[in-house]
């Protein structure tokens, strides 16, 4: 560690020579820009011109079982810092080709760009400069939202073709859920910093934990179509299936805009409506019909508690 001492000139001007050994390497010179970055513990990080990260590629040998393989994709792309992935075999299989394929679309900025019968290589295209944590967020509630809105259509038509509609939407979720999983860990790293990115380490810790919450939302929903489009109900169910429906979104959005206020007015609010949404679901779990609906009482009342759970992050964070 080296060490140097603050001079002033001027009246208000701190002036901080630079170790030579790290300007030379970093080709300074008279008129060089260098980057500034304030840290939250005082600390600052210089980002001296033209600083150019060496790719690295992460190599895989198809040695395992596929779900090992592809568990393995995602914790890199999550994890590290790796601009390619190349995994070898000998042979890959076809199903292989197929499967990897399927799992880059669930993963934002990662492509096949090379494939052959004994080599995949998957290189990441994403610049995180273009994404934000709060984007990622605000776009996994946007699509909740439509989610639980189009939930809703569906018992109040009685219409099951939108099942599969809502059901892919999961898919649009998870995509995004991984990439705010990505983005998180990329904010961890002191050494890798953003302009965009205005969170401080421990908004972005809640941020996380809220982004598993509303993915667990998103399954939820998922389920409860799914159970929907086997199943046929009386008028009288789907009506108050609506209403919980109804309920459950406007308790999510109150709770994901309490967080990004900070509001925890708004937040203690989502949590006291908790005791009348239960007695709805108890009363809806009573209704006399053929078809169990016990799956999709018990996902409503999961979704309540994610949302309740989104209210009392927003209610840490109000403290900061």
């Amino acid at each position: 560690m080296d060490t140097r001492k603050v001079q002033i000139t001027g009246k208000s001007t701190y002036v901080l020579t630079l170790p030579k050994k790290w300007a030379s390497r970093s080709r300074l010179e008279a008129g060089s820009h260098i980057s500034i970055f304030y840290q939250e513990d005082g600390s600052l990080i210089l980002k001296p011109p033209g600083l150019k990260v060496p790719k690295k590629t992460k190599k895989l040998k198809f040695n395992k079982e596929l779900e090992h393989i592809k568990r393995d994709i995602v914790g890199l792309y999550i994890i590290s810092d790796y601009q390619a992935i190349e995994l070898t075999g000998n042979p890959i299989p076809y199903e292989a080709h197929k499967e990897i394929k399927e799992l880059c679309q669930r993963l934002v900025g990662l492509e096949i760009v090379e494939s052959s019968e004994g080599k995949i290589m998957l290189k990441n295209f994403l610049d995180a400069e273009d994404f934000t944590i709060e984007k990622g967020l605000k776009r996994m509630s946007s699509l909740v939202y439509l989610m639980l809105d189009e939930l809703a259509s569906a018992f109040e038509g009685n219409d099951r073709d939108i099942c599969s509609h809502i059901i892919a939407r999961d898919d649009d979720l998870d995509r995004m859920f991984l990439l705010v999983s990505k983005q998180h860990v990329e904010r961890l790293n002191l050494k890798k910093v953003s302009r965009h990115d205005n969170l401080s380490l421990v908004e972005s810790f809640y941020y996380r934990l809220v982004a598993n919450e509303v993915e667990r939302i998103g399954d939820h929903i998922s389920k409860i179509s799914l159970h929907f489009s086997y199943i046929k109900l009386p008028y009288e169910v789907l009506s108050i299936l609506v209403e919980l429906c109804r309920d459950c979104q406007s308790l999510f959005m109150d709770s994901t805009e309490a967080l990004r206020e900070s509001n925890s007015e708004l937040a203690n609010d989502v949590l006291g409506r908790e005791d009348v949404f239960n007695q709805k679901l108890i009363m809806a779990s009573q209704l006399p019909t053929e078809e169990s609906i016990e799956l999709i009482i018990d996902s409503f009342s999961r979704i309540k508690d994610y949302a309740s759970n989104i209210a009392e992050s927003a209610i840490d964070l109000s403290q900061l």
